[in-house]
């Protein structure tokens, strides 16, 4: 008989050591679970956010200047990029039925095309405001003007010209071409 209590206790000494070691790996296992779920509910509880909003958003370099800037204005919005120096070197700006595309050039040159009504308008300047170009499109026609630095003048299309005497206007066909002086004053016309 002693040597089947040996064994009677050698076989409870081993199931106990088993049942233990179960107990261990049932520990193990819920921890990885709840460890998983853990993760998972964090990762669903602070989704990547697909929508920023702001009113005004700013752009800046390395060094810490500001480069360019996106926001409201008043019932539109702006779209503006600058250099190094913070100067405005390109700006978008949209309003309720008006919209311009600004390039700021070095020396006070520069371009606009825009849009205001439905009419669209491209002009531009030269360095050192030396003169410049328009087109625009009103509601007689197109229009081009040239002005040279000393603010003389040709227009050719379709123009509103002043009377000086009664101060009327009379429109002029897209077939006209204008001539004038740095007053603004007719120094020659056709038709």
């Amino acid at each position: 008989m002693t040597s089947g209590t040996s064994e009677l206790q050698i076989i409870v000494q081993r199931l106990g050591k088993l049942e233990a070691q179960n107990r261990r790996l049932k520990w193990a296992g819920v921890t990885i679970l709840a460890t998983l779920s853990a993760v998972v509910l964090m990762g669903q509880a602070a989704p990547t956010p697909r929508v920023v909003e702001a009113q005004r958003f700013i752009l800046k370099d390395s060094d810490g200047n500001v480069r360019g800037w996106m926001g409201t204005i008043g019932k539109g919005s702006e779209f503006t990029l600058g250099n190094v120096n913070a100067q405005p070197m390109m700006r978008l700006i949209v309003g309720t039925d008006a919209s311009d595309l600004h390039f700021f050039g070095s020396r006070k040159s520069g371009m606009n095309l825009g849009l205001d009504s439905g009419n669209p308008d491209i002009s531009m300047v030269g360095a050192e405001e030396n003169g410049g170009a328009r087109i625009t499109f009103g509601k007689d026609g197109p229009t081009l003007t040239l002005e040279d630095a000393k603010g003389s003048s040709t227009i050719v299309g379709a123009t509103q010209l002043g009377i000086p005497a009664n101060s009327e206007t009379h429109p002029m066909s897209a077939a006209s071409i204008v001539l004038l002086d740095r007053d603004k004053r007719v120094i020659w016309q056709t038709p």
